[in-house]
């Protein structure tokens, strides 16, 4: 089963996207913040097929740093965004991904997650 990273600061969000990524038969791992993604990445970088991060974690930090360093420890990991502002990746240098502007349907979300990390 694959397995993907979640990692979003506002809980209820992190719990309905979880629900919707668990139902549409993925491992799921949650990080409600950079520090509990980076330790997550640290742990097991290999092991995450996918990573859905939203974009604005709070101060400091973003998805798009989580996104580089998982990236960095696994390339081959497909990144999708989450986020509630909207935003041109390539303004960012961001690679390749699929965003998700809030609100979102997370049962679509999850879909697109599902066929991302397909073999």
């Amino acid at each position: 089963m694959p397995s993907v990273l979640l990692v979003e600061d506002e809980a209820d969000v992190a719990e309905l996207v979880e629900e919707a990524l668990l139902d549409a038969g993925l491992d799921v791992t949650v990080a409600l913040g950079d520090q509990a993604a980076f330790q997550a990445l640290a742990a097991e970088p290999r092991s995450f097929a996918a990573l859905v991060t939203d974009i604005n974690l709070g101060v400091g930090v973003t998805g798009f740093d989580v996104a580089r360093e998982a990236r960095r420890r696994n390339g081959g990991i497909k990144v999708v965004y989450i986020t509630g502002h909207a935003a041109h990746l390539s303004k960012f240098g961001v690679e390749e991904a699929l965003m998700f502007p809030k609100p979102f349907d997370a049962s679509e979300l999850a879909d697109q997650v599902r066929m991302l990390v397909a073999v």
